[in-house]
């Protein structure tokens, strides 16, 4: 009973609380609605009476206002003022100065100056006051502008006490409307929670375990039929719980009988589960079981790899010999019969092929398990060929990177030689001399340029080189100069051997790559050419490029004599080359360094004697492809010849740089380390200023931010044998204007300096 009266308290509370705030509500909303169109209609009328009241003051002093009459309009805003509900009466002649004022005039005047503010603080001020002003101008016929204006501002004292009585009267009814909707709501209440509560009583003696409880079938009729509904509820109940009687007493004599069939189907349980639980159906490895060198079970990875049926693996002329190479085979053999027999036997590295022949690294681990009654082995093959793969390719990286920064070192040392001797040899052949000696002074020029090319090379072979002057490239047009520019090497030299190899370029429209077009050559030139080296007695090589969703796949494939694994995993270490004497072994390298420059991915699908296919990846750019050639535009001319100061360690490139520029008529000072150069550059007036990068006594960096904080008008370039590692961001960063690589013919330096003069003078005259 406590239960039934807590739920009869509950429903008659929630029913009254509910229709409380309804009839709340309701009140709430049509008591805001009334006082707002009430407050509304108020205000209204105390506007139209200002309003009023302002243009029979207007009317009054139109006369005075026309004859500048003040006595007359102070006489009228004083007359107007008397009425009790007027605050202040003002009145403007025509230049708004005031003519007349009656009532409040201190609040009249601070109004006055209000209005030349914001609207919104003056009407603020007003309500605060609780007066409402109005202003009606005094126009004249005849007369386009108003002669004046009058402001008559009236309090708002009886709106607001009207309103409050109102307000009140309207709280004090909703107070008794809502008083007697909460007597009626809990009365009614009562009159409907009445059989709910008798409910809940019978379904609390259910709950109880009471089945004989009954509910009186009384009330209105949904109620009656509730209480109908579960009486007979209670009567299924009851005759439930005697056949549930029943049951259990059937079932506690069955469960003797079937102790013994338990036990029999436990067994063949636990069987079904080891089962399922040590194979693994659905994981990634594969997974085979072995009895008496039979294999009696594979999973589906098994099948997908090897390319070998489950009913042909299961059947009796099946050999793992089969998935095996011949080099692992015997192993694999003798490690899953040790297995078997129980022996704990270490991992192992074994080599299988695939179902399209290729060669899979294969990690293999076993023990022995119980399948079917009987013991067996167990083996789970992890394959690591992609793992072997990546671990490879980390390693050539490091090795790279260690031989990069050794043959980065040496090509900066080469450069600043290199400079030396072709800055010399060019300005000796400036100044003329027989053409015997002008040719041994050629044939130094073309080694000491050959040189530099050289040192190119070791650059990018090192992989230091950061200078990303990429831009949209057709990589169908790269593949077709590739193809001529190798023209000389497949055609003329090997049909000269009675050779013939065929070259098909399949170079469909593609949408363009970023890249550098002379390095892209550059790498297929040297995949072409190591093609051609791997069909002495000649075959066909296909050059072809497709897209693919956002990249395009370029291919360069030969019929050759292909590569083992072991030449497949060093093609891209340095120095490594199976052509002898006749190669260097930095071709493959260079395409590896200019491909990683690039982003691009390069895949390399080979096998002895079935040829060889490199497959490239590039990422499809949005740049447009640009138009060839250039604009041919000259340089203007120098109008007057530059102050100019070169900074450089060795003395050697610092007289050639003096010699070259005084030549074409500019003044140069120089300076053999940095400390000096800024010392000379504190003196001012220096257009350009050429500096090395690496020097004892500070960085090329640091010259330039000096440099620019002493003359933030002089043009700095930076003269390196490191121009090929530079970071373009970083050149910027430092306020360099331009880099210029050693060794330098002594042509780009004139140009340089004069292009950035004429560029320094420009934007002093702009």
């Amino acid at each position: 009973m406590r239960g039934g009266a807590f739920g009869r308290s509950t429903l008659d509370r929630s029913f009254t609380v509910a229709t409380a705030l309804l009839v709340a509500a309701l009140m709430g909303t049509t008591m805001l609605l009334v006082h707002s169109r009430y407050v509304a209609g108020l205000k209204q009328g105390l506007e139209a009476r200002a309003r009023s009241m302002a243009r029979d003051v207007g009317a009054l002093a139109t006369p005075s206002l026309l004859a500048y009459n003040y006595p007359a309009l102070q006489a009228a805003a004083e007359a107007a003022a008397k009425d009790r509900d007027v605050f202040y009466v003002v009145i403007h002649d025509k230049e708004g100065a005031v003519a007349g004022a009656a009532g409040d005039v201190q609040a009249a005047m601070a109004d006055d100056r209000a209005s030349t503010g914001r609207p919104e603080r003056r009407q603020r001020r007003d309500e605060a006051r609780r007066v409402l002003e109005v202003s009606v101008p005094v126009e004249v016929e005849g007369v386009v502008e108003p002669w004046g204006t009058v402001r008559v501002a009236l309090t708002t004292v009886g709106i607001v006490d009207e309103i409050r009585r109102l307000d009140l009267g309207l709280l004090s009814l909703g107070f008794a409307l809502a008083a007697v909707a909460v007597a009626l709501g809990r009365f009614v209440a009562r009159r409907i929670t009445a059989p709910l509560l008798r409910l809940v009583e019978g379904t609390e003696a259910l709950s109880a375990g009471d089945m004989e409880h009954r509910i009186p079938v009384t009330g209105p009729r949904e109620l009656a039929d509730l209480a109908r509904a579960f009486n007979a509820m209670m009567d299924r109940v009851h005759e439930k719980a005697r056949e549930s009687w029943a049951f259990q007493e059937q079932l506690e004599r069955l469960n003797a009988t079937l102790e013994q069939q338990v036990t029999e189907r436990t067994r063949a349980l636990e069987e079904s589960e080891a089962q399922y639980k040590t194979l693994v159906e659905h994981s990634p490895d594969i997974i085979l079981i072995v009895q008496n060198g039979r294999v009696c079970f594979v999973n589906r990875p098994f099948v997908d790899t090897f390319g070998v049926r489950e009913q042909e693996a299961l059947s009796d002329g099946f050999h793992l010999r089969r998935i095996f190479e011949s080099s692992s085979a015997s192993m694999a053999e003798g490690r899953i019969a040790a297995w078997e027999r129980g022996e704990h036997a270490a991992p192992v590295e074994v080599l299988g092929r695939d179902a399209s022949g290729n060669v899979r690294h294969l990690e293999m681990r076993g023990s022995r398990i119980e399948y079917r009654g009987r013991q067996a082995a167990e083996c789970l093959l992890i394959d690591t060929t992609e793992a072997k793969r990546l671990r490879e390719q980390l390693s050539n990286s490091e090795k790279l990177r260690a031989l990069g920064e050794l043959a980065g070192g040496v090509a900066h040392d080469f450069n600043n030689l290199l400079g030396a001797i072709l800055g010399r040899v060019q300005i000796l052949r400036r100044r003329g001399h027989a053409a015997d000696e002008d040719r041994e002074l050629a044939v130094i020029e073309k080694a000491a340029l050959d040189g530099r090319e050289t040192v190119r090379r070791i650059q990018e072979f090192s992989r230091t080189r950061r200078d990303r002057r990429f831009t949209a490239v057709d990589l169908g047009e790269i593949l077709r100069d590739v193809v001529e520019i190798t023209r000389p090497r497949w055609k003329s030299e090997f049909e000269g051997r009675d050779v013939t190899i065929e070259v098909e370029a399949d170079t469909p429209p593609v949408p363009p790559v970023l890249g550098n077009p002379a390095e892209l050559r550059e790498v297929f030139t040297n995949l072409v050419l190591n093609a051609v080296d791997a069909m002495p007695s000649g075959g066909s090589l296909r050059l072809a490029c497709r897209h693919e969703g956002k990249r395009v796949v370029a291919s360069v494939t030969d019929t050759g004599t292909g590569m083992t694994e072991e030449v497949q995993r060093q093609i891209f270490d340095p120095f490594f080359t199976t052509k002898g004497s006749r190669g260097m072994g930095l071709g493959m390298s260079v395409v590896y360094g200019i491909l990683t420059r690039h982003g691009v991915e390069i895949d390399v699908a080979t096998a002895v004697n079935h040829g060889t296919t490199f497959t490239l990846r590039f990422e499809v750019t949005d740049q447009a492809l640009q138009p060839a050639g250039g604009d041919g535009a000259s340089l203007p001319h120098l109008v007057r010849p530059g102050r100019i100061l070169v900074i450089d360690d060795e003395a050697e490139i610092v007289e050639i740089v003096r010699d070259v520029l005084s030549a074409e008529g500019h003044e140069v000072a120089t300076a053999l380390n940095g400390h000096a150069g800024l010392a000379t550059a504190r003196d001012g007036g220096f257009d350009l200023v050429f500096t090395d990068l690496g020097m004892p006594d500070m960085t090329g960096w640091e010259v330039a931010e000096r440099v620019r904080q002493l003359s933030p008008a002089s043009a700095v370039v930076l003269v390196t044998g490191w121009g090929a590692t530079l970071d373009q961001d970083e050149v910027r960063r430092h306020g360099v204007e331009a880099v210029l690589n050693k060794p330098f013919e002594i042509d780009e330096l004139v140009r340089m300096a004069a292009s950035l003069l004429v560029r320094a003078r420009t934007n002093q005259t702009s």
